[in-house]
């Protein structure tokens, strides 16, 4: 079953770790045929963006998800960022989440680990 995907002007996509910008004045139409590691602009986070423990774990798991091939290096970075947001937080919560991603990432289930973590940082910028 193909994965279909709708891009518009100008926006990035990152598919198996390459960069691909729609370059069109249209919105560009693609399927995917098989099994790939792919993320929206609009998903990306940027290391100057890290603000927060959060953040911080998110974006170990991103890179594991786009760059395979360095997956030992992100992991142990992974390591000490989702202990240190453990660490920092209170709530049971966001404790009980952490653990989920970490098992996720365990199973190498990047993209449930990346929902996941986008849920928590919404519902922390939100203040709940």
């Amino acid at each position: 079953m193909s994965l279909k995907f709708r891009i518009p002007a100008g926006e990035k996509i990152i598919v198996n770790g390459a960069v691909i910008t729609n370059t069109s004045s249209k919105a560009m139409h693609f399927s995917l045929e098989n099994d790939a590691s792919i993320m929206r602009e609009r998903d990306i986070l940027l290391p100057n963006q890290v603000t927060t423990p959060l953040h911080n774990v998110y974006l170990q798991v991103q890179m594991m998800y786009i760059e395979p091939e360095n997956h030992a290096e992100h992991y142990r970075t992974f390591q000490e960022a989702a202990q240190n947001a453990f660490l920092s937080s209170v709530d049971i919560e966001t404790r009980d989440a952490i653990f989920e991603v970490v098992g996720l990432v365990g199973e190498k289930n990047f993209y449930n680990a990346l929902k996941l973590l986008q849920s928590m940082i919404r519902d922390d910028a939100e203040g709940r």
